[in-house]
């Protein structure tokens, strides 16, 4: 979530990284209130099942993977911007960067909320500076290569599972998560403090066996290696220069990208992910060209907007230079609202009314970004980042 100094910001980037730290609790949101592990039975007890069920399909095709992934370019564009100001002097200022996120991380991941992402982008951030000595078409080459990785290695996998088990059936999907574990998870939502400090200490051993399981992390850094590249490249530091450029991003973007998102959708609906199956690896390869491509859809099309003057999507500019802050606010906000200290609503809502509650937050989130900034120059969070980085006095009032 690296973003430029107050002095040398580029307005579309701001916004953009608003409407990624939105799309982000869109997608965080079904996994705050529990639905992502909800039993069947307690499924079929809430109010508005078909809703429910047109509220996911539409989260798997428009949310499911492209906003982290849309963050994760915005990583990449970040590190570039810092290697672009200030050279190699700038690489231990950005590790000094990536440790103190790595400790946030650490601290929202423990103590907070397991979903973190913050540890996994600083812990591969680490990787860039070697990027960093390649060529544009080497980026773009490694961008590619990083993208694949995941399909290759679900072949491999796939091709194993037919070899050591073919007497299995490939589309059975597997019999759920154990009742031990799942007791662990139903206390979260009932219990105290206690109860969901262990219940989130389980839940983030199973997050990092989740990123390991989908092959995250090859995903997150070609997309960091795709946006050092658009720095590279000038379109970062100057989209109204590159217009036309936008345009033919946002429609290959969406005309390639949204298709095969709903057909990786229809699909994993179909033949579940793990265990591995031939169909399964259709909506595999559908999501690794689908994914990233819708996201810089998204992107593109918000460079779009900024660029052609489209006031309206500047009001996403104060979330954006306040996207860590809003982040673990996100956190916070969602834990009081689904865990049993707080008001305990972990699996009693379906995904229509958490998304509801994603939609009220960010509605609160942007005037109160507003109103921060015209008071300070960073967030809280942000200002703390920026004070433990430069390891000097650090003026966080505007006057």
């Amino acid at each position: 979530m690296t973003s430029a100094p107050t002095s040398e910001r580029i307005q579309a980037l701001d916004v953009l990284r608003g409407v990624a730290v939105a799309g982000i609790l869109f997608a965080n949101v079904l996994v705050f209130f529990g639905i992502f592990m909800m039993p069947p039975d307690r499924a079929a007890t809430l109010p508005t099942p078909a809703l429910d069920a047109v509220a996911l399909f539409l989260d798997k095709v428009f949310v499911d993977g492209k906003f982290y992934s849309v963050f994760s370019l915005l990583f990449g564009i970040g590190f570039g911007l810092q290697l672009a100001s200030g050279g190699d002097a700038a690489l231990p200022r950005f590790k000094r960067r990536l440790r103190i996120l790595l400790a946030i991380g650490a601290i929202h991941a423990v103590l907070i909320w397991a979903g973190d992402i913050l540890m996994l982008y600083a812990l591969l951030g680490f990787t860039m500076p070697w990027f960093a000595r390649k060529s544009n078409r080497e980026l773009l080459r490694w961008t590619v290569i990083l993208l694949a990785v995941p399909t290759a290695l679900y072949l491999v996998v796939l091709a194993a599972w037919m070899l050591l088990a073919p007497g299995a059936s490939p589309t059975q999907p597997d019999a759920g998560m154990p009742a031990t574990i799942l007791a662990f998870f139903e206390a979260m939502g009932r219990g105290s403090v206690k109860d969901a400090f262990i219940g989130n200490l389980i839940f983030l051993a199973a997050r990092w066996g989740d990123l390991i399981a989908t092959m995250r992390f090859p995903k997150v850094l070609g997309m960091f290696v795709l946006g050092l590249w658009i720095v590279r490249a000038g379109i970062a530091q100057a989209p109204d220069g590159h217009r036309a450029t936008l345009v033919r991003w946002s429609l290959l973007g969406w005309g390639v990208g949204l298709p095969m998102n709903v057909i990786a959708t229809l699909a994993l609906y179909r033949w579940p992910y793990l265990p591995p199956s031939v169909g399964g690896l259709l909506g595999v390869v559908m999501q690794a060209v689908g994914i990233p491509m819708l996201a810089l859809g998204y992107a593109a099309t918000v460079g779009l907007l900024v660029v052609d003057g489209r006031r309206l999507v500047n009001v996403f500019a104060p979330l954006g230079r306040m996207a860590l802050t809003n982040y673990l606010l996100h956190s916070i906000i969602c834990v009081v609202l689904s865990y049993g200290f707080g008001l305990a609503l972990w699996w009693r809502i379906g995904a229509s009314t958490a998304i509801a509650i994603a939609v009220a937050i960010i509605a609160l989130q942007i005037p109160l970004s507003a109103w921060w900034l015209s008071r300070y120059r960073f967030g809280p969070v942000e200002w703390i980042w920026r004070r433990l980085t430069y390891r000097q006095p650090l003026t966080l009032r505007t006057s």
